[in-house]
């Protein structure tokens, strides 16, 4: 399908809260930081805590509400969701779609950024509160661990020791998931982002009753819909753009090794191209 094709399909795409690509940078802030939204948030938040069984909350505040005209102005926090619990704890969500190692320098520089933004200058350091960063990744951020929820925390390496509980960071690698790790609320989450079908979800979590009223007010909303389309354009694009530059990067690898007298079979292996593509270099 050519970029003409794709706009003009995208463009008559009749929208429906089943269609509804749960992972758009602007449905899913207004989904979880919209005012009102608040117990949709808060249902998520605890799905991830109950899942590696830390505390839940009571619950959270938003601190950075969503504004369509800031968000297409692109002042929009660096954040996707910021927001305080009843007993003081920041936390931060990101949903990313596209990404690499570099991801965990970028989520430990959002949360220090967070972190350091709880005190104002010449403030006592007493004043300062645990941060919980939540990052749903829609990629593998981490080859060696089958777990698709995984969370980090500062210790000490001999004695296991849990330095300070004011830094904690999840992350929920979306393809790692299957119904064979299904867990309670978080599942439901999971599921939701991976496009399952809203009666389905209604049923295992009725928190979903409020999420189906919320996609559909989206919908309705020309603006709002209007701002997700663009979303998905700039993501297709986007997509395609780096799919090139991806190849183009592997076809000259492989004309190296080619060149080096490797084995073709070696260079299929580290490259990803066909022995057909890599015999025609």
């Amino acid at each position: 399908m050519n970029e003409f094709e794709y706009l003009e399909k995208s463009k008559n795409e009749i929208i429906t809260i089943d269609n509804l690509n749960k992972k758009n940078d602007c449905f899913i802030r207004y989904l979880f930081s919209d005012e009102g939204n608040e117990n949709i948030v808060l249902d998520f938040i605890n799905g991830v805590m109950i899942d590696l069984n830390f505390q839940t909350f009571n619950n959270v505040v938003i601190l950075n509400p969503f504004n369509l005209t800031k968000y297409l102005d692109g002042k929009e926090s660096i954040v996707d969701v910021k927001c305080i619990t009843e007993d003081n704890q920041t936390v931060i969500i990101e949903i990313q779609l596209q990404g690499n190692q570099y991801f965990i320098r970028r989520s430990l520089y959002y949360w220090a950024n967070s972190y350091s933004s709880l005190l104002n200058k010449s403030e006592n350091y007493t004043k300062l509160s645990p941060v919980i960063s939540i990052n749903v990744l829609d990629f593998v951020l981490f080859n060696d661990i089958k777990d698709f929820h995984s969370c980090y925390l500062l210790k000490e390496i001999k004695h296991n020791k849990i330095l300070t509980d004011h830094c904690m960071l999840h992350y929920i690698e979306l393809p790692k998931f299957n119904l064979n790790n299904d867990k309670e609320k978080l599942s439901s989450w999971i599921k939701f982002f991976k496009g399952e079908n809203m009666s389905n979800l209604i049923k295992e979590n009725n928190i979903f009753e409020e999420v189906e009223k919320r996609c559909q007010s989206f919908i309705d909303s020309d603006p709002l819909i209007n701002a997700y389309r663009k979303k998905e354009w700039n993501e297709y694009f986007y997509k395609e753009e780096l799919s090139e530059a991806i190849k183009e990067r592997e076809f000259s690898i492989a004309k190296t090794m080619k060149k080096d007298g490797a084995d073709i079979n070696l260079i299929s292996k580290y490259t990803g191209l066909t022995i057909d593509e890599i015999k025609k270099l």
